[in-house]
């Protein structure tokens, strides 16, 4: 198994806390820097890991998490056909909280346009792997989110999200018709001025439209993480036993802007394992 050992470690989405935590003042982020134009990252090819990502390794003093970051619990590169894999496993005694996990970010933003990611949804009692879009105070903006979350819980369903300018969002808890947990699935995002459209293997799953409904407007980073969280989240995450270990694994992540001809995931068969590599 080879360890991935990351590249420079960025904080993620709960902003003010997190800059504290890591030890970065919002002077060292380029908050207005030029969205990204169209990129496919496939993490099951047998080749080096793709560039433009980030891997965070830090702990949050926060109660609503009982999750490290550790760049140690993320695996790729082992073969051709074997993608890329997000750990969630107990923690030493001696450390900060209960659990390992990890989470990986895009370097640059990205904004309206067209998203897909090709993944396994973690199972499991408490814990939480996902797909999502963020920006907040840490980057010097309000915080602005767009969710997947999969609650390891019952991987049948999805948890919808959304946040805009700091506003927390009603969310939508939404049956998949399978079980995200079993095997890999094709979950895409139509960004847009005046519309979100989540959809699951190329079926349109979920939509939202302004004016009646608040978009977020605002050039965010790509996420993809698993984590279990303290007690504050119980009701909706449930709670992970003290020996839980589960993993999230994604093949492939793609992006295009509006209005852009790109290559995507959709249209990439997924790498089967070449047992003479």
């Amino acid at each position: 198994m080879k360890i991935f050992a990351g590249q420079l470690v960025q904080c993620p989405r709960i902003a003010l806390i997190l800059a504290a935590v890591c030890g970065i003042g919002l002077s060292a982020v380029d908050a207005k820097a030029q969205p990204e134009g169209a990129f496919l990252s496939r993490f099951d090819d047998g080749k080096p890991f793709p560039e433009g990502w980030r891997i965070s390794h830090f702990a949050v003093k926060d109660s609503h998490y009982k999750t490290i970051w550790k760049r140690q619990s993320v695996t790729h590169g082992r073969a051709k056909g074997t993608p890329l894999e997000l750990w969630l496993h107990p923690a030493p005694a001696e450390a900060q909280h209960d659990f390992f996990g990890s989470e990986i970010q895009r370097a640059r933003r990205t904004y309206y346009g067209h998203y897909e990611v090709e993944m396994t949804a973690a199972p499991g009692d408490g814990v939480i792997s996902s797909f999502f879009l963020y920006t907040g105070p840490f980057f010097g903006d309000p915080h602005d989110e767009i969710d997947f979350e999969f609650l390891g819980r019952d991987t049948t369903k999805v948890w919808i999200n959304r946040f805009a300018k700091g506003k927390n969002l009603p969310g939508k808890w939404l049956d998949l018709g399978f079980d995200a947990a079993a095997g890999p699935h094709l979950y895409a995002l139509d960004w847009l001025p005046d519309r979100l459209v989540w959809y699951v293997d190329g079926r349109e799953f979920y939509r939202i439209e302004a004016p009646d409904h608040a978009i977020p407007d605002i050039p965010g980073r790509i996420y993809i993480n698993i984590w279990t969280g303290g007690t504050g989240q119980a009701q909706w995450s449930g709670t992970a036993a003290p020996d839980t270990r589960s993993v999230v694994t994604y093949h492939c992540i793609s992006y295009r802007p509006p209005d852009e001809a790109a290559p995507m995931c959709s249209e990439q068969e997924i790498a089967t394992l070449d047992v003479d590599d």
